[in-house]
């Protein structure tokens, strides 16, 4: 479901997303997974964020289009590390 090449780390480990429990940390444009119960439900790239973090706006990757998440149904954000030029 989420085939996009992951990013690594030196020594050429890859790096894993990192969860962000405080949706107001997030940014514009952060590339991240949304779980529901430990489960990845969706991904893409946040295109609004609510100042108080308590939703978001998510352009979904693969062409799925935009969609609503809202902090207050129990849902974990993780931000996906940042691709390295080599």
């Amino acid at each position: 479901m989420y085939n996009r090449p992951q990013p690594v780390g030196q020594g050429g480990a890859p790096l894993s997303p990192e969860p962000v429990p405080n949706w107001c940390k997030l940014s514009r444009s952060d590339q991240v997974e949304i779980h529901r119960q430990g489960r990845p439900i969706a991904s893409g790239r946040i295109d609004m964020l609510a100042l108080d973090g308590s939703l978001l706006w998510l352009q979904q990757d693969e062409g799925k289009g935009r969609a609503l998440f809202l902090h207050s149904d129990g849902l974990r954000v993780y931000r996906r590390p940042a691709a390295r030029n080599a």
